[in-house]
């Protein structure tokens, strides 16, 4: 798990999405289950037929960043309005995927590793937690200077799939400079609670 160390620096251009109200889309396995916020939720484009889909809220103010896409940056929005030193906060969805079905604790232990030794994390805080029904979990923590990027606190919340086979994690990582910052806890909160990872498409 790199993906939590990536900087997005306000640079962006928007691209044409598709939002829906929470709760309001077709009634698909787990669906149901999933939490409500206020936000429109954007659909994350697939990369293939087999993977879930995933959704993610957009409260106002936070626009799409496409610089950072690849086969597994899978999204990334911004809110330039609350740039605090010269770092945009920033919320970066990542899928990755292993071969067979894996123990849901034993991904989430093996994702918190590679943040202290890969990116020197410190101060981690869990919470168990489901998303749609599946297992995840919540992760608060505190990232050292790196680049241009300050000392920040950051949330990384992730989840596990096993569909057809494959063990899926995704995570959404989410980060300031200025953690104090209300505007940016409560948009925080909904983007977390509000974060849907939902079977495949049949």
């Amino acid at each position: 798990m790199v993906t939590a160390a990536l900087l997005l620096t306000g640079c962006s251009r928007d691209v044409t999405g598709t939002a829906v109200s929470a709760g309001q889309g077709p009634g698909t396995p787990g669906e149901g289950q999933c939490a409500t916020v206020d936000a429109p939720l954007a659909d994350i484009p697939s990369v293939r037929n087999n993977e879930p889909r995933l959704r993610i809220p957009v409260p106002s103010g936070w626009k799409r960043n496409t610089l950072m896409d690849s086969p597994i940056i899978r999204y990334a929005i911004i809110a330039e309005d609350l740039t605090t030193g010269g770092f945009t906060p920033n919320a970066v969805v990542t899928l990755e995927s292993v071969p067979g079905a894996r123990d849901a604790d034993e991904v989430f232990d093996e994702n918190r590793s590679n943040l202290v030794a890969m990116m020197g994390a410190f101060d981690l805080s869990t919470e168990t937690n489901t998303t749609c029904g599946l297992p995840s979990e919540t992760t608060d923590y505190t990232a050292p200077p790196m680049g241009p990027a300050p000392r920040r606190p950051i949330i990384m919340h992730a989840v596990v799939s096993d569909a057809g086979g494959t063990t899926y994690l995704a995570t959404l990582t989410i980060q300031t400079a200025d953690g104090s910052n209300p505007t940016y806890q409560r948009d925080a909160r909904q983007i977390v609670e509000g974060f849907q990872m939902l079977p495949p498409r049949r």
